[in-house]
């Protein structure tokens, strides 16, 4: 087979694929059912109760062993995040931010395949289609890239200021207040100094769940797992049964924000720990240059010597 029908097909294959990439992020609607969703339908409710009664007519256990292997089968599976929870990870509330990055994910695609399509034509025309294949997927690519990015430093900001914030609510508990006007008054400061921070914002979206009509416990618990950080979830599902059950916590989150604290430096000191592994690849490259222009430095004198 000639390399040129080799080239072809593998072009065609590459803007099969792309295209499909290109409908499945533009046309398919990848929205999951949530946990909210679940509940407002009251389907969860149906599917717990005929599960009960399942269980109470298996006599042999079989209906209890298959459900084990289930629920380990959905655990072992990761379940997809949908854009409009990576918006809420990423901090992109406003409709104007959302179709800014719907905007770029048009646009950068419409530039990458030129760019790959120039970079491609010095090495030939089928190297020409290839590289706006390719430059085409990473275009499509790279908007999602960036908003991963920007989740990852989000939750950087979240374990910096959520010991913090848990400070301050404590602070207000131990003031024999409740947890819902501790809330209330630490968005309140953040409003009056305009000093917001990602923790903060989300409780100020919780705030804006209770003023819809929903419970603070429930607000606090779809908004800790809405927020995809583990510390952030675990925290606010402890204030949300604080918030149902009541209780002296004063304490609980003292050791609450330590334990974030904690976990913090250690991210850090494991930071420092890779970066030092990271550097060795340079350290060593620089040596080998250093090594090589030495080597090359004594043959060119052995050279001339014998020559």
């Amino acid at each position: 087979m000639e390399p040129k029908v080799i080239i072809g097909a593998f072009a065609a294959v590459m803007a099969l694929g792309s295209v499909a990439v290109f409908v499945y992020y533009f046309f398919l609607d990848r929205e999951q059912d949530n946990l909210s969703n679940l509940i407002q339908t009251g389907r969860g409710q149906g599917v717990a109760s005929e599960t009960r009664r399942r269980l109470r007519g298996d006599a042999s256990g079989e209906e209890l062993e298959r459900l084990k292997l289930e629920t380990k089968s959905q655990v072992k599976k990761k379940g997809k995040i949908s854009l409009e929870e990576k918006f809420f990870q990423a901090g992109i509330y406003s409709p104007e931010e959302k179709s800014e990055f719907t905007r770029m994910r048009v646009l950068i695609p419409c530039l990458t395949t030129p760019a790959g399509l120039f970079v491609g034509s010095f090495l030939g025309a089928d190297f020409a289609i290839i590289g706006a294949v390719v430059f085409l997927l990473v275009g499509l690519q790279a908007p999602y890239t960036l908003l991963d990015r920007r989740i990852k430093l989000r939750n950087q900001d979240i374990l910096f200021y959520l010991p913090l914030v848990i400070e301050q609510i404590a602070i207000g508990v131990s003031s024999s207040l409740d947890i819902g006007p501790c809330i209330a008054r630490v968005v309140s400061m953040a409003d009056e100094r305009d000093s917001h921070n990602v923790v903060t914002e989300l409780l100020r979206h919780a705030q804006y769940h209770v003023r819809s009509g929903a419970a603070l416990e429930d607000a606090l618990s779809e908004i800790g797992i809405k927020s995809g950080h583990t510390e952030l979830k675990h925290a606010f599902m402890s204030l949300s049964q604080v918030a149902k059950h009541g209780g002296e916590i004063t304490r609980q989150l003292q050791e609450l924000a330590d334990a974030v604290a904690n976990q913090r430096e250690t991210q850090i000191e494991a930071k420092i720990k890779k970066l030092e592994l990271e550097a060795t690849g340079p350290v060593a490259l620089v040596f080998l240059g250093f090594l090589v222009i030495l080597l090359i430095g004594f043959g060119i004198q052995v050279k001339d010597a014998f020559g």
